[in-house]
Parts: C-alpha cells; structure tokens; sequence
C-alpha cells in the first residue's frame, strides 16, 4: 500500500508540473508589446521628436485696433442745482487698442481697451421765468461754456456674440484728461475772458465712463456703433470761488454717440453655439482621418 501511494503522489505531482510549465510557456509565449500598444514602423523617436504639437485655440482671444468718430453731448451736475440743458457739441474723435481674452480659462466675454480721445466738457443755461421775467444763470458771467478737452481712458469690456456677425458691448472704467481753449458766451463775460481760463478754474479733469455697443464683425474688420457716458469727478471751478463759508460745485456729466472701424490684428474665434458645433465636428473629422491613416500605416 504504501508503495502503491508513493507511486500515486509521485504521478500527480508529475502532472501539476507539467500543467505549469506548459502554462508558464503559453504566458511567456504573449508579446505584450503588440498585445497593448505598438506604434508604426514608421513612427521612430527621431519622428516624435521633431513633431510640432499645435497649441489650443483659445476662444475670444485676440487684439483689435481701431478709430471712432462722433458727436458729443454736454450737459452738467451742479449743487446748488440750476436750470442746465442738453446741447450737441463738435465731433468727438479718437483711436483704441482692444485685448479679448478668457477670463480665468473659463469666461471668453471679457476685454480690455485703452485709447485716447478728443473730447468736450461744458454747460448751457436754460431760460426761466419768475415774476413775469425771464432769466438766465450764469458763471462768470456766460450763461454758455465749453471747452476741448484731450483725454485718455481705460475700459473693461463684456461682450456678448449674437450668431457669427454680431455682438453686444458693455463698457466701463476711467477715464482721465485736460481742459483746453474755454469759450464763453454770455452778456456779462469780462472782456479778455472769453477765451482764457481764470485762475479759479480747474484744468484736470477725470472720472468714470461707460457705454453700450453693438458691433457687426465682417473678418478681419469690426464696426462698432455705440453710446457712452462720462461722470467727471473735478469740478469746473474752485468750490470757495464765491464764499470761504459755502462751497459750490459743478461736475460735468456728458454723453457720445460714436461709430468706429476696427481691424483684427490676430484672428478672432467667437463662441457662439453654431461656432463651437463647427469646432466639434472638426475635431471629430481630423481623429478620425488620423485613425484612418495609422490603420494604413498598420497594414
């Protein structure tokens, strides 16, 4: 019996043995490189080396430079209040550089534009009856005034595309610039005044400004209608010109409707729904002309 067992266990372990180096040879047996991966016979490293990845596009990223041209309207914020109206001036003009760009990587509807511009700052008096008797406000005199004023500013932007070839701005920042050659227009302007500021004047000038839009794009060319608001921040004079004991300001609050042309200086990539559809399935054909071509290069 005990022979017969020895001879028993002698033959089994003899088969698991075999079972394992037969199945040792069929893993060895797996190339795992053709299994995974493998990379065409003609894809060598010298070939990876010298392939230029192409970076992502991003969105709404891109410079514009431009020239705008309008009217201006000028009008005033005075405490104590007075009876001031609305008139249009002479044509504002000026030029701006633009940078579109994704905020954060994620919001691609913000700017930037930084210009210059040549503006007017004023007031009219409006006529007023009391009594039976019309009159008219003055300052020094002039019941009119306005004067050119040089200006720089810094706006940031949100645009908004609308289909391919429209866009909605907002606009709003700062806005900074200096009081040049006043006239004044009135019965009782002191001779020689009427065109030279006092010494009670303030010649520096600045505040916030805003504004809408619309824009029409026609690659590489935009057309910008818009409107904008200046709030002036320095008053027009002196608050103690007439009293040490009660101060006086005057603000100017004016307005531009403008119409300018920009050129794109790098090209423009919106992100409207159709646009980003397009961007898909372009991507979609390119992968799958690129699989097309590896499974040729396989053969």
């Amino acid at each position: 019996m005990r022979k017969t067992a020895t001879i028993l266990l002698a033959l089994c372990l003899g088969i698991l043995s075999a079972g394992a180096q037969d199945q040792t040879k069929k893993q060895s047996s797996i190339d795992l490189e053709k299994e995974f991966f493998q990379l065409p016979d003609s894809v060598t490293n010298e070939y990876l080396d010298a392939t230029a990845i192409p970076k992502a596009s991003r969105i709404n990223d891109y410079w514009i430079v431009g020239v705008h041209g309008g009217v201006s309207v000028e009008h005033g914020f005075f405490n104590p209040p007075r009876q001031v109206s609305f008139y249009v001036n002479k044509p504002v003009y000026g030029f701006s550089v633009t940078r579109y760009a994704t905020m954060m990587n994620t919001f691609p509807i913000v700017g930037m534009e930084f210009g210059f511009q040549h503006n007017y700052e004023g007031y009219n008096f409006k006529e007023f009856k009391s009594e039976g008797h019309v009159y008219r406000q003055t300052i020094d005199g002039a019941y009119e005034a306005y004067m050119e004023v040089p200006e720089v500013f810094l706006l940031t932007h949100a645009h908004l595309d609308m289909g391919t070839f429209a866009k909605i701005l907002i606009k709003a920042g700062m806005y900074g610039g200096y009081r040049t050659n006043i006239t004044r227009i009135g019965p009782y302007v002191v001779e020689g005044t009427e065109h030279s500021f006092l010494d009670t004047d303030y010649r520096w000038t600045y505040g916030v400004q805003g504004g809408l839009g619309l824009g029409f794009m026609v690659d590489p060319f935009e057309i910008h209608l818009g409107v904008q608001i200046k709030w002036g921040w320095s008053s027009f004079y002196h608050p103690d010109v007439a009293s040490p004991y009660y101060y006086r300001f005057a603000y100017p609050l004016d307005g531009a409707v403008t119409l300018g042309l920009y050129y794109q200086l790098t090209p423009r990539r919106g992100h409207t729904r159709a646009q980003l559809r397009k961007m898909a399935r372009q991507m979609v054909a390119e992968e799958r002309e690129a699989q097309q071509q590896q499974q040729q290069q396989q053969k």
